[in-house]
């Protein structure tokens, strides 16, 4: 009788992880180069909108839902700080220097990100992308103040 329960428990086991390994996006590093080679060109180019600026979030969220461990924490520091920017309150100072530190924070994660971008996709992810990226934001909310 337990031997059954035991059997049927490991079946049901192996059933659900298969079902949940199937669904959900791989996390390989040759996959995260996959979609980083179809974000790129996109996310090297300058941004002039609303509607950009929410696309280049929407960019590098693909890239931190399929991004492996090694740079996952990494990644998410970037992407919080691409969506924090393009939520900045331009009358609120507190809001500006929020994003600010996040900026400086950010600078560790984008080192590693794009060092193992280079090593795994040879590709150079540039933390320029999305300091432009930042930069232009802020100058859109902040026109007539120094910035940083």
């Amino acid at each position: 009788m337990c031997t059954r329960r035991l059997g049927v428990l490991a079946t049901v086991t192996a059933f659900c992880l298969l079902t949940f390994a199937a669904c959900s996006p791989s996390r390989t590093g040759t996959n995260f180069c996959r979609v980083l080679q179809k974000e790129m060109p996109e996310i090297g180019m300058s941004i002039a909108t609303q509607a950009e600026v929410s696309a280049m979030v929407t960019r590098y969220q693909k890239l931190l839902d399929a991004a492996p461990l090694a740079i996952e924490s990494d990644l998410a520091v970037l992407t919080n700080l691409l969506k924090k920017s393009a939520q900045v309150d331009p009358s609120d100072p507190k809001s500006i220097q929020e994003v600010a530190d996040l900026a400086y924070a950010a600078n560790k994660s984008a080192l590693a990100v794009s060092a193992w971008t280079k090593d795994t996709c040879a590709v150079i992810f540039l933390w320029e992308s999305i300091s432009i990226h930042l930069e232009w934001l802020l100058r859109q909310q902040l026109p007539h103040q120094q910035l940083f």
